[in-house]
């Protein structure tokens, strides 16, 4: 006695991961949320619950879009230990006001829609030593909740004052330099590549000078 129709199969969750990330693609910041479908993208931070992913990638978030998805959502945000003045427990730059500076402010104060590909910090002053060392004022320094007397020096090497070197292609012939970034019309050194000693920068960048 054959049935009267094909046998029908119980649906099965589209490529469902064991591990949480954020969508970033999908969504902004402030309604971002955490998913597990897949693929996971090339690259995107996981982590082991959803829990986890929406205190990291979207802690501070005023929207609570991420924490209610939950199965079972809290009823109300799950609150993090402040960490200095901000609300994010990593550090940040940002670059595009006044001298620039690092903050653990949520990425919507600053005009981001999240930090995908932003380069994090675990302390304030790892941040502005890792991006702002060259600031002859100490204003990323200054920002800390407290702030050091003055700003960490960074060891001088040869004639400058950072320990990295980069090409100056504007002037000139073009030169290998470790100046402060502003010295030579730069903002910062993000984007730009770097070498450990001034022989290495020439001959990456300028080994065709005669």
């Amino acid at each position: 006695n054959p049935p009267t129709s094909k046998p029908t199969e119980a649906p099965t969750e589209a490529a469902t991961l064991t591990v949480w990330y954020p969508d970033y693609e999908n969504t902004s910041w402030l309604t971002g949320k955490c998913i597990n479908d897949g693929p996971l993208p090339s690259g995107r931070a996981a982590y082991a619950t959803q829990k986890e992913c929406c205190e990291k990638a979207y802690g501070g978030q005023s929207s609570r879009a991420c924490v209610s998805d939950f199965q079972d959502p809290p009823t109300q945000a799950p609150t993090e230990s402040p960490t200095e003045a901000g609300t994010l427990t990593v550090f940040y730059p940002v670059y595009g006001e006044g001298e620039g500076f690092c903050t653990n402010d949520p990425p919507t104060d600053h005009g981001l829609s999240s930090l995908n590909g932003i380069s994090t910090s675990a302390t304030h002053a790892e941040c502005c030593n890792k991006h702002f060392s060259w600031q002859k004022s100490g204003f990323c320094f200054s920002q800390m909740a407290n702030p050091p007397t003055q700003a960490p020096t960074v060891t001088a090497t040869e004639a400058g004052t950072l320990t990295v070197f980069y090409p100056v292609y504007g002037e000139g012939e073009g030169f290998c330099t470790n100046d402060p970034p502003a010295d030579h019309g730069l903002s910062s050194l993000n984007g730009i590549s770097t070498s450990a000693t001034h022989a290495e920068c020439c001959n990456k960048h300028f080994s065709w000078q005669k």
